[in-house]
């Protein structure tokens, strides 16, 4: 019995080592090899798919700055450095993704209404490589 339960285990394991064998790599997006205009493009994606920004629209003005326009109205976001944080809409259940200057006041604050949360957290996983992005362009210009 001993002999045909070690069997069984060990045809268990080099079965599930099989499983690995031949997947695909290349299935997700690398977001550390995404260049800003297409990490720009996955955020205003995430605005169309909701109903409350689906007017908002991202653009790259530089390597360090966006803009944000919607609403008849438009802001410019720094990446050098922000502060992103989460909220929801109690009557929709929307995430709103709280872009910030930190120490800025309330009029710094650019909120984003997006799907739910996992759309909120890559929402704020973009954001950030856009601020590596800048802020590695940044001292490659100042030691170059």
């Amino acid at each position: 019995m001993r002999v045909l339960n070690r069997a069984a285990l060990l045809l268990c394991g080099a079965s599930a080592l099989g499983c690995t064998d031949g997947y695909p790599t290349n299935d997700a997006v690398r977001l550390d090899a995404m260049s800003p205009v297409e990490h720009v493009r996955s955020l205003n994606r995430y605005l169309e798919l909701s109903r409350a920004q689906s007017d908002t629209r991202l653009t790259v003005i530089d390597a360090c700055t966006l803009s944000s326009r919607g609403e008849a109205k438009q802001t410019r976001i720094g990446l050098r450095a922000f502060t992103v944080t989460f909220d929801t809409r109690p009557d929709s259940g929307e995430y709103l993704v709280n872009v910030r200057k930190p120490a800025a006041a309330d009029s710094g604050q650019v909120s984003y209404a997006v799907k739910d949360w996992v759309a909120a957290t890559a929402f704020r996983s973009h954001l950030q490589q856009l601020q590596q992005l800048c802020l590695d362009g940044s001292r490659s210009a100042a030691t170059g």
